[in-house]
């Protein structure tokens, strides 16, 4: 799908080579082509504003169509390296990273300032914001670069859950990104006693990008809608833009209160992220660099064994794997942990003499081909 960037250079391209074409051209030949120039203009594309709205095509109905998702396969080094796009003075800053990345492209809207502004009544909010987003955000940033999709989506978890990934909300979702139980499993996130795969840092960044994929597939690229998809369910949005008669969501009136509240509020942390001096904030910087690794293993393995051959204590891999619900990896996998970077090496050692040591599966398979495994 082409950004706005990305369009207007096409739009030009076109435009010059009418141009070059035109002045060579005899007349002629220029009668016969006029008809199929006509087609390069912009206009000739159907405009998003005017398409109807019987054209948003609904997916099967399952029970994500009613708001499963509420508010609030890996790679040895997770993270490592990162784009080469910000070699200047700011190349060490992951929240640079954030900024810099591909756009939503939402329309802005006052709403949207005075969220932001109320925000920044809170002196220490970037500030608290950094320490929550730390030890995850390089993580969900090089998962959405790898999907390409854009990097304003890593502030979402602010949005749900603080970057809690064991919040859990009173209808039952839970997790950094707050899946109901059946949307998880819908997007690969196995649930049993062992294990929940909405807690697990890694597997629930994945599901959620899977999820927002489909969304945003579903509401023909609008990221307004998808993300207002996210929060009350696509069907839910579909019946506010038939009752009012518009595809712009800052138009639909009828959407929950929630809903209408949730898209401004994480484009006005994506404004203080951006702009924290405007705001009387600071966002101190987020090194550009992995802070977490992950560690396989072909059989089970249990935190007490991991923290012993580590040197990580039982707790700290307990809030880094907050998914393995009994201290152990689950009988049927997946045997993967995650441990602060520069600790793997050791584990992986250990594992490996006991013939215990694991590779990526073939889900992981796409991230040992960029260079992490």
């Amino acid at each position: 799908m082409l950004g706005p960037i990305q369009a207007n250079g096409i739009a030009v391209a076109a435009s010059t080579a009418r141009t070059r074409l035109l002045r060579r051209a005899p007349l002629p030949l220029l009668l016969l082509l006029l008809p199929a120039l006509a087609c390069l203009l912009p206009g000739c594309a159907s405009d998003p504003g005017s398409e109807r709205l019987s054209g948003v095509q609904p997916y099967s109905v399952s029970a994500r169509e009613y708001g499963y998702v509420r508010p609030a396969a890996d790679v040895q080094m997770v993270g490592r390296g990162g784009r080469g796009a910000y070699a200047g003075r700011n190349a060490d800053n992951l929240w640079e990273r954030v900024r810099r990345g591909p756009s939503l492209g939402i329309r802005h809207h006052a709403r949207v300032d005075r969220m932001a502004a109320g925000m920044a009544t809170n002196p220490t909010y970037l500030t608290d914001l950094n320490r929550r987003a730390r030890p995850y955000l390089h993580l969900i940033v090089e998962e959405l670069e790898r999907a390409r999709m854009p990097t304003a989506l890593a502030l979402l978890p602010e949005i749900e859950s603080r970057y809690n990934p064991r919040a859990i909300s009173p209808k039952a979702a839970s997790g950094m990104w707050q899946f109901m139980p059946y949307t998880g499993r819908q997007m690969g996130l196995t649930q049993n006693g062992s294990y929940d795969g909405r807690n697990d840092i890694l597997a629930s960044t994945r599901g959620a990008i899977r999820y927002l994929r489909e969304l945003n597939a579903e509401m023909g690229g609008d990221w307004a809608l998808t993300l207002a998809s996210y929060n009350c369910g696509p069907a839910r949005v579909r019946r506010a833009m038939r009752a009012n008669g518009t595809r712009d969501f800052w138009s639909l009136t009828t959407l929950p209160a929630e809903t209408r509240n949730y898209v401004p509020k994480l484009l006005a942390v994506l404004e203080l992220v951006d702009s924290p001096e405007r705001y009387g904030q600071r966002l101190p910087k987020l090194p550009n660099a992995p802070a977490l690794e992950v560690v396989y293993a072909n059989t089970p393995m249990s935190l007490t064994e991991i923290a012993r051959h580590s040197g990580v204590s039982v707790a700290q891999l307990r809030a880094l794997n907050p998914g393995l619900k009994l201290g152990r990896t689950p009988a049927a996998g997946p045997h993967r942990v995650l441990v602060p970077v520069g600790k793997g090496d050791d584990l992986r050692k250990a594992l490996s003499k006991a013939g215990k040591l694991g590779r990526p599966s073939i889900a992981d398979s796409s991230l040992a081909r960029s260079g992490n495994s």
